[in-house]
């Protein structure tokens, strides 16, 4: 297996056509193909199927395809790695996050800092919680975004944001008014369908059914994507429940989940480091910029002031 075919295939994964996959990887297209056969007979599956209209990812493909970027993500990493030890100016602040974190607040909190701080470099890593914890101990990533309370590590932390929680009601050929309460203890027996784990939804659900004295009650079987999840409400299999950042389909069974006490549900992210990364200044300033201005942008304030700068180290 070479970096050259997984290049290929997310160039055809992100752009749906063999042709401009070759023009995006200035190869040719016989070349681009004969990639793809060689790695799909290696993997042992087609990762996509092609037709004269369009070109879709196959459901091995759909699979696959989270690993084949891990591998990319793995190699632009140490790439950004390798520059930031040759030439110590090079700043370079590393982010990892849980797939359940809004990625387009995310953007949006940076601007301001990108503004301020144009020399330093920023890389984003997403990662399952586990991935992520590793990461942490092993200063791979400066700081990370998880959901509140499931990382037990010794990190400093601050609470970054809070996304509202909907119940996606089972799809019985009836409208949501079949759900009698959107509250946790008064919810349909329909059993909730989860991810295979890793990114929080699970032990985040688990949680807090259990703060409100509640069973959660899961389909046996697994969804590989937030999308899959929708899906499946939509084909009867189960309910689903899922934050409003995650919501990928235009859903009108989608309503809004509430706590026992009328409360609306949650989840809570959280930011987290280690407190030796405050060695280093740039990522020291980025540490006093979410403690200070990201509370200021989240609470949706038009002018914020950034916290001076450290220009040593």
């Amino acid at each position: 297996m070479k970096l050259r075919q997984l290049q290929f295939a997310q160039a055809i994964a992100e752009s749906r056509s063999f042709s401009q996959a070759a023009v995006l990887c200035h190869a040719t297209q016989p070349t681009l193909s004969n990639a793809i056969s060689q790695l799909e007979k290696e993997l042992g599956g087609k990762l996509f199927t092609r037709t004269t209209r369009k070109v879709d990812l196959t459901p091995f493909g759909t699979y696959l395809l989270p690993y084949l970027q891990t591998v990319l993500d793995g190699r632009a990493e140490m790439q950004k790695a390798a520059e930031a030890f040759h030439n110590p100016a090079h700043k370079l602040l590393r982010i990892g996050f849980s797939p359940l974190v809004d990625m387009k607040l995310l953007d949006r909190i940076l601007v301001p800092y990108r503004q301020r701080y144009p020399d330093v470099s920023i890389f984003f890593k997403e990662c399952l919680l586990d991935d992520l914890s590793q990461r942490l101990s092993n200063n791979v990533v400066d700081i990370a975004i998880v959901p509140q309370n499931l990382q037990d590590a010794p990190c400093e932390r601050f609470v970054f944001y809070s996304d509202e929680l909907f119940y996606l009601s089972k799809d019985i050929g009836q409208s949501p008014s079949v759900v009698s309460s959107s509250r946790i203890s008064s919810l349909p027996d329909d059993p909730i369908i989860l991810t295979g784990g890793g990114c929080g939804l699970n032990g985040s659900l688990k949680a807090l059914f259990e703060q409100q004295g509640a069973i959660l009650q899961t389909y046996p079987g697994q969804a590989v994507s937030y999308q899959a999840i929708e899906e499946w409400t939509e084909l009867g299999i189960g309910a689903g429940i899922l934050p409003k950042a995650k919501l990928l389909i235009s859903n009108e069974r989608s309503i809004p989940l509430h706590m026992n006490d009328g409360r609306r549900a949650v989840f809570t992210f959280e930011w987290i480091w280690n407190c030796t990364v405050s060695s280093k200044s740039h990522i020291a300033d980025f540490v006093d910029y979410v403690r200070t201005t990201v509370p200021i942008l989240i609470g949706g304030a038009a002018e914020c002031r950034l916290p001076a700068r450290r220009d040593t180290g």
